[in-house]
């Protein structure tokens, strides 16, 4: 499984069962997701990666800024996963 940092993930269990992220940052065993909102970039939620489902997709406007090395904000999070959940 591919791991990579912007890309979506799907919580498969837990009381955030069904709730969308994004992979903010990755170790052995666990991945660290953000939503903007109630996870924040300041505190990700820890998650297993057994726990996760990864969508080997990301954001446009994400992608660009992690490539360019420009700063992500929780506002950035929060419309992406807003465009991802909206088909767009």
């Amino acid at each position: 499984m591919d791991y990579k940092i912007g890309y979506y993930a799907v919580s498969k269990a837990g009381h955030d069962k069904g709730k969308t992220y994004l992979i903010w940052s990755v170790d052995d065993e666990y991945v660290y997701l953000v939503n903007g909102e109630t996870k924040k970039i300041e505190s990700p939620k820890k998650k297993k990666k057994i726990h996760i489902q990864v969508k080997c997709s990301i954001d446009r406007r994400v992608k660009q800024k992690l490539s360019n090395n420009c700063k992500i904000t929780d506002d950035d999070i929060l419309e992406a996963l807003q465009r991802h959940l909206q088909g767009r």
